[in-house]
């Protein structure tokens, strides 16, 4: 019989956690992804910075900074293959803290690594070893969240436990702005470009490494062991459960375009393409972050009470309907428009990630959901997470277009979101019909 010390107590594997113990495993969880968004989003919110210090001497230095960090996001399903195993097979919490180990190593190399002016072109080929590390490590902790979470949660609360996971990457994405932005205020422009830059990459490893320990803390989820199926998890996933599969990687499709282009990737955006100072452009990736933290718990309650299909249509005609709006309004020079414009823009995002948080988990069985939902959602993320803000930055240059993200976002949104809305398993449907009947 396995015995875990968890939160200071002895707790017999076999027997159900209390109350206390599953609430504290759960903010353990939910915490990791602020960690993990604070670390993965920080490369491109000081793109402009990591350019200066590892490219100077190239005409398309900010191209190839964007490119480095999308090769984090490339490396992704390969660590959703091999943590999506072992959380499958020798328990959810052993894939999460491997992988906080894994990502504070490549947080702490990055804010060490000496620039081109010492090394030459050792330090960009060094990050771009690191950040391929950190997507390694990425690669397991969103979606282990997500399913640790939604396994641990009352069935009739999964979606507001599960849309912590949402809200806290917003919570790291608002902490990356937010102490690039401190770190500016303090030091200058200048000095971040030099050698500010280091401090948050530093400050984000630190973080990493502090969920290790906690980690240790977290109750195993109770279904992580139910199959008796002797076949690998991922084989299991890929023969028996293909439509999950697709179905995650196209809500995925969606909400990491959305994600990247209208919250992390707007303070570039508007450096890049409308001339913005530092400074005010990360200001208004604050509060794109703000917005996006304040509505997503309150979308995962909702996403309960109306069903997830009727909760993704919504969303789905929202982001269509405001993204050419809110990239117009971006190129205001008036602080109270663009202000408007980053929180009409984040709202949808937001939503649309919350309610994936628990609905992915939800296509798939206990057994694989790890290796199944880590494949899918990563593969999308590759494709239109990590590549996006590279792709929309070459378009917005090729066609003279500022308006080209917005366009982007609207086709990916149709293209992946209608079939989502058609094919989605709506679990909380499902279970408001059994109840229905049972009464």
């Amino acid at each position: 019989m396995q015995i875990r010390q968890v939160d200071c107590l002895i707790v017999k594997q076999s027997e159900k956690p209390t109350a206390r113990q599953r609430r504290v495993s759960m903010l353990i969880a939910a915490s990791g992804t602020i960690i993990e968004w604070f670390d993965f989003s920080l490369f491109f919110y000081l793109a402009s910075s990591l350019s200066h210090t590892f490219y100077p001497n190239s005409r398309m230095s900010m191209l190839i900074v964007l490119a480095t960090g999308a090769v984090g996001f490339v490396f992704r399903p390969l660590g959703a293959i091999v943590f999506g195993h072992i959380g499958d097979t020798r328990g959810r919490t052993t894939a999460l803290i491997t992988s906080a180990l894994l990502m504070a190593i490549s947080m702490a190399g990055i804010a060490l690594m000496p620039g081109y002016v010492t090394i030459g072109v050792w330090g960009g080929i060094a990050v771009l070893a690191l950040r391929a590390l950190a997507g390694f490590s990425v690669g397991a902790e969103y979606t282990g969240i997500m399913v640790y979470l939604m396994e641990t949660a009352k069935p009739e609360r999964r979606g507001f436990a599960a849309s912590w996971a949402a809200a806290n990457s917003e919570v790291g994405a608002l902490l990356a702005v937010g102490s690039a932005a401190i770190v500016t205020n303090m030091v200058g422009a200048e000095a971040l470009h030099d050698w500010g830059w280091r401090i948050p990459f530093a400050i984000g490893a630190v973080l990493a490494a502090g969920m290790i320990p906690l980690r240790r803390f977290m109750v195993e989820s109770p279904v992580a062991f139910e199959s008796k199926d002797d076949r690998a998890p991922l084989t299991y996933t890929l023969q028996e459960q293909k439509l999950p599969i697709a179905v995650s990687f196209l809500i995925s499709t969606v909400g990491s375009a959305t994600y990247f282009l209208t919250i992390t990737y707007i303070p570039t955006y508007i450096e890049s393409v409308h001339g913005a100072d530092s400074s005010s452009a990360l200001n208004l990736g604050v509060i794109a972050a703000i917005a996006a933290i304040v509505v997503t718990p309150f979308i995962g309650i909702l996403s309960d009470r109306i069903g997830r299909r009727w909760a993704f249509g919504t969303t789905l005609i929202t982001v269509v309907v405001l993204a050419v709006p809110g990239y117009t309004l971006l190129g205001s020079k008036e602080t109270a428009t663009l202000a408007f414009a980053a929180v009409l823009l984040a709202i949808p995002a937001a939503a649309w990630s919350a309610i994936a948080a628990a609905a992915i988990p939800e296509q798939f069985a206990a057994r694989g959901r790890f290796s199944g939902m880590a494949l899918g959602y990563n593969v999308a993320t590759v494709l239109f997470g990590g590549l996006t803000p590279f792709v929309v930055s070459w378009l917005s240059d090729y066609f003279a277009d500022p308006l080209a993200p917005a366009y982007y976002a609207s086709i990916v949104t149709i293209i992946a979101g209608t079939p989502t809305v058609i094919l989605l398993v709506d679990r909380v449907r499902d279970r408001q019909r059994s109840r229905s009947r049972a009464s």
